[in-house]
């Protein structure tokens, strides 16, 4: 497993800082429209890097990118349902 982790977070890597950013969100929770609000970009705009990420990360799945970023410590368990 650890090994498995290690190289999702070598993926991590090659994540621009916006794609981060929606990534964080997505483990936070929220959907396309609400990390649009949240970043102000369209919704468009998030869905391709939600794309990116997916493809980046070699992942299909939102619930699959969100547990690696949570497994990684993007977002602390703390932080999510709005805590921060």
């Amino acid at each position: 497993m650890e090994h498995s982790l290690e190289r999702k977070k070598r993926l991590l890597e090659e994540l621009s800082a916006r794609e981060l950013d929606v990534l964080k969100l997505i483990a936070k929770g929220f959907s396309n429209d609400e990390i649009a609000r949240t970043l102000f970009i369209s919704p468009h705009t998030v869905k391709n890097h939600v794309s990116n990420i997916y493809r980046k990360m070699g992942m299909d799945d939102r619930t699959q990118v969100a547990i690696t970023a949570l497994r990684l410590g993007l977002v602390p368990l703390e932080k999510i349902n709005g805590d921060g």
